[in-house]
């Protein structure tokens, strides 16, 4: 089965635009499918967010299966690499600007280029590439909102806790039903969620959201020192304990915090080390109030100013050994909160969720820019027909077709993903589309998840500190 493209082009998008500077990158020639009618494909052969990790340990001498191309990165003798990741930055923004004096700084000092996030451009997907080095196809994570089989349920990935819409129905039926099953299944009542634990759901921790072991693991049998530095919340959870196993964790409470760890852990360096850095709090912004509003450059110029200011009072010494890129997960596409559809409000779509074995709708995992549809036997044609008639546009792929197409990655095809991919894949062009229990999410401004270049596109920034 062949994607498919529904509903209507809105006729002001600015694509047309974006595909003629995306498809002249010189830097991005060859990418397989390019940009097509507003749909970007992440550029896996050479030039994707997971092979960052592999650059870095390349950079300090450790061969590594996969890194992206060498001109990406100045040639140096570096003992210390630090990865800077700022969720929800992306490329458009990046050479939009007006940027923060460190990125100034930093890019007129260094190479600099767009590379592409991985599908989905979820934070979820995208870091866990970035912890294993490994495509979603392989590592088998596709979004926030996670199947998990296994324990019957589907899940928060990065706090590891059960959905709220997930522990709890309302008792309300939806007003239409299913040609295919009469018994609609009701839409979710909100709820607090609920820890995942052994105790509750078997032998399921942190290692089975993901395959793939972690880069520090790898970093270490080579004689590398690895830091991962995180706010407080991340770092101690099942899922940052699986996803950087090797690694001294440093959970922070502040971006001054986060701008301090940094510079300690290169100034106590005493062997080859590797930092890697995440700060979170720039996507939120984009969430509430888009990533060309106030608060959002007031999030960049937060964490960018704190980094600076630590950067300018390493010794020099340490500075002539260390190498610094710059990047983030994915970017973001503006979106207008009202234009944003609730599925719930599908009944064609709702009434055919598969079921829990306690009859519970499987809920739409992924996300708003990311939805798997997870159908019972027989529904798929129906589901795609109500999906085509709906008011936004979209594709629309078979969860096989969209492993066999490749937009998960290259490489060994995960057993977790073929067992939590949807059996139908909505990724839509402009809007956001999810479901009325979690409401939260269609009220976003800035979205991700997709393939528009806005969310795939991102900056990559290496430069060696000794130029600083």
């Amino acid at each position: 089965m062949t994607a498919t493209r529904v509903g209507v082009t809105d006729s002001s998008s600015p694509v047309a635009d974006e595909r003629s500077f995306y498809a002249t990158r010189d830097t991005l020639d060859g990418v397989p499918g390019g940009v097509a009618d507003g749909y970007a494909r992440p550029a896996y052969d050479r030039w994707s967010l997971d092979r960052v990790p592999g650059t870095a340990a390349e950079a300090l001498g450790v061969d590594f299966d996969r890194s992206l191309p060498a001109t990406a990165v100045p040639s140096g003798d570096y003992r210390n690499v630090v990865v800077l990741l700022i969720d929800g930055y992306g490329w458009d923004r990046f050479r939009a600007g007006p940027r923060p004096a460190l990125l100034d700084r930093l890019a007129a000092a260094g190479e600099t280029t767009a590379i592409t996030s991985v599908y989905p451009t979820e934070t979820a997907a995208a870091i866990t590439s970035l912890n294993t080095g490994r495509t979603p196809a392989e590592h088998g994570l596709l979004g926030w909102n996670l199947r998990l089989p296994s324990v019957d349920r589907t899940v928060q990935t990065l706090p590891f806790v059960t959905r709220p819409a997930d522990d709890t129905r309302a008792t309300a039926a939806t007003e239409e039903t299913s040609a295919v099953d009469p018994t609609a299944p009701s839409v979710p009542a909100e709820t607090g969620p609920t820890a995942l634990t052994g105790a509750t759901d078997g032998a399921v921790d942190g290692t089975d959201l993901f395959d793939g072991r972690s880069v520090y693991e790898r970093l270490a049998e080579a004689g590398v020192e690895s830091h991962a530095i995180q706010p407080s919340r991340i770092v101690g959870g099942p899922y940052g304990e699986a996803a950087t196993a090797g690694a001294r964790r440093h959970g922070v409470d502040s971006v001054a915090a986060f701008a301090l760890s940094i510079r300690r852990r290169l100034a106590a360096a005493t062997e080859p080390t590797y930092v890697y850095a995440y700060w979170p709090n720039v996507d939120g912004a984009a969430h509430d109030a888009g990533t060309r509003s106030a608060d959002y450059d007031a999030e960049l110029a937060a964490v960018c100013g704190a980094v600076e200011r630590e950067l300018d009072r390493l010794d020099e010494g340490t500075a002539d050994e260390t190498l610094l890129l710059a990047t983030a997960d994915h970017g973001h596409r503006q979106s207008e909160p009202s234009a944003a559809v609730d599925l719930s409000e599908l009944p064609a779509v709702w009434g055919n969720l598969a079921r829990h074995d306690d009859g519970r709708p499987v809920l739409p995992t992924g996300g708003p820019r990311n939805l798997h549809l997870h159908l019972q036997p027989g529904t798929v044609e129906t589901v795609r027909a109500a999906l085509a008639a709906a008011p936004f546009e979209a594709r629309i792929l078979d969860g096989q077709t969209a492993i066999d197409d490749g937009l998960f990655g290259t490489g060994s095809v995960s057993q977790k993903l073929r067992d939590r991919v949807g059996d139908l894949v909505v990724v839509p062009e402009s809007v956001g589309v999810w479901f009325g229990d979690e409401a939260r999410k269609l009220e976003f401004v800035g979205q991700h998840g997709g393939q528009h270049p806005e969310e795939l596109f991102v900056p990559f920034v290496a430069t060696p500190l000794s130029a600083w």
